[in-house]
């Protein structure tokens, strides 16, 4: 796809938690709000929104948060998904592992 046409592009990033590790009623949309917001700025892009009370059909609840960056930036994405500079320093730890 040619993303010159379009200003903006938004990457949805989710994350499943089947074992509730973030708690009951998590409330993440405001303690993950500034920093998620500090984050996107700080790679060229701006943190939209987070649900935070969804769920699959099978009841798995999953956390999303939506930011916006620019069609320049997108359109740099290689096979492994965003570019270097979007991407974790280090793999993120699986706790799910007892």
């Amino acid at each position: 796809m040619d993303w010159k046409d379009f200003e903006w592009v938004v990457w949805r990033l989710e994350v499943q938690d089947p074992s509730q590790l973030a708690g009951e009623d998590p409330d993440l949309d405001e303690r993950t709000q500034e920093t998620m917001t500090e984050l996107a700025a700080s790679l060229g892009c701006v943190y939209e929104l987070c649900v935070d009370y969804d769920s699959y059909d099978d009841e798995t609840p999953y956390y999303a948060w939506w930011v916006r960056l620019p069609a320049t930036e997108h359109a740099r994405r290689d096979k492994d998904g965003p570019p270097a500079g979007h991407r974790p320093a280090a793999p993120v730890p699986d706790h799910s592992a007892p």
